[in-house]
């Protein structure tokens, strides 16, 4: 309906600037005019009353002229600015108006060319008074995915013609996408050990020996320390996701680093892993969160000493220049498939999922650093070979602290 109120603003104002094409011509004409020379003006008005009216209703029609233009201007630019593409046609299927949005379907000759005759057939239909959805899915790279609305445009009764709606639903499915695999994975993850603390309770009923006793109960210690992990860790997620704005606390990186391997120092001892820090000395304090830094260099410690075998060594590396902080932490461990990397820093991704139970991994951490590093303005990488050990470098944006 707005569109057709463009055409009208249209016409109007193409048919006001028609009768001011010789505005010029006529006003010069008035004022030429020489009023004592002319004695019969109608019902006694004098000749110069009725020029004064002449040029009022020239006034009046420039005035018209700018205010339907610029209502015109207004409500194309309007138009323009929605991000959904706008195809409004007349009651006999004729396109008459169309916004910037969907020009790319209308003219498009490759993928999104496939939504054109989607966008037609809607529009035939809705002129006969249906209102119709649909999708329409793109499946080269990158996938996209658009729902097409249309629906008649009615006055009074009488149909004017139809308009159809374009929306780029992709990133709506993918953030569907995400929830539903976020609420399948939280629902896996917690009915693992929770299956496991019921078999172990009813097996602690059943044998009343303090040994078995005892045992159970150190079992039923690891599944319940599992539980609590993946709930700290979802509400590190949360938490992260939440903040809006770079944390800004001065941080000293090198007591972030050295409390971080601290934390990881028993469980590296027990697996028999050795970790090397290296960095220097005179490092400036940046600005930052030290608990979510702290928690992202755990995390990438906790990985690495996970998946290396006892014997080996985890190198921690910290290097700066001008404007970046650089963080490396390389394992020696069984390395990262190449068709993996590009998903590992998904929640509840795993490359070894036996391997990561075993460890007591939550599939949570990577995902924790990723978040950290993009609440800090930088970005978190990985180097692997499959059987060769990996490497993941943390890079961020230094302002030395002032």
């Amino acid at each position: 309906m707005t569109s057709l109120i463009i055409g009208v603003l249209l016409m109007v104002g193409g048919a006001i600037v028609g009768i001011a094409l010789d505005r010029a011509l006529l006003r010069r004409w008035i004022r030429n005019r020489d009023p004592e020379r002319h004695h019969q003006a109608p019902r006694g008005r004098s000749a110069r009353r009725v020029i004064e009216d002449a040029e009022r209703r020239l006034e009046s029609a420039e005035a018209g002229q700018v205010s339907a233009e610029t209502a015109a201007s207004r409500v194309e630019a309007s138009l323009d600015a929605l991000q959904a593409g706008l195809v409004l046609c007349d009651r006999n299927g004729r396109v008459v108006a169309q916004n910037t949005a969907a020009t790319q379907f209308l003219q498009a000759r490759h993928g999104e060319a496939l939504v054109a005759p989607v966008i037609k057939d809607l529009l035939e239909q809705a002129r006969s008074g249906e209102l119709v959805t649909t999708r329409v899915e793109l499946h080269a790279e990158p996938r996209r995915s658009y729902e097409v609305r249309a629906g008649p445009v009615l006055r009074e009764g009488e149909t004017l013609g139809a308009v159809a709606l374009v929306h780029d639903i992709t990133e709506h499915d993918r953030i569907e996408s995400v929830r539903r695999d976020f609420v399948a994975n939280v629902s896996h993850e917690l009915k693992t050990p929770i299956g496991a603390l019921s078999l172990l309770a009813d097996s602690l009923a059943a044998d009343t020996e303090p040994e078995v006793a005892a045992r159970l109960a150190g079992r039923m210690q690891i599944e319940i320390q599992r539980v609590a992990n993946t709930i700290d860790d979802l509400l590190t997620l949360a938490m992260l996701e939440d903040e809006s704005g770079r944390p800004d606390e001065r941080v000293d990186i090198g007591a972030v680093v050295a409390a971080a391997s601290d934390r990881i120092s028993e469980t590296a001892e027990q697996r028999d892993v050795k970790v090397v820090v290296s960095m220097p000395t005179d490092l400036a304090p940046m600005r930052g969160s030290r608990l979510h830094l702290e928690s992202a260099v755990f995390n990438l410690l906790d990985n690495a000493i996970k998946f290396s075998d006892p014997g080996e060594r985890v190198d921690v590396q910290v290097e700066t220049d001008r404007d970046t902080l650089t963080l490396s932490v390389t394992d020696e461990g069984i390395g990262i498939p190449a068709a993996e990397q590009s998903r590992i820093f998904e929640r509840f991704y795993r490359v070894d999922r036996a391997r990561s139970r075993s460890t007591g991994g939550t599939g949570l951490g990577l995902s924790i650093v990723r978040h950290v590093a993009l609440n800090h303005g930088g970005d978190v990488s990985v180097t692997s070979r499959e059987g060769l050990g990996a490497q993941f470098t943390l890079k961020l944006p230094l302002d030395n602290g002032d």
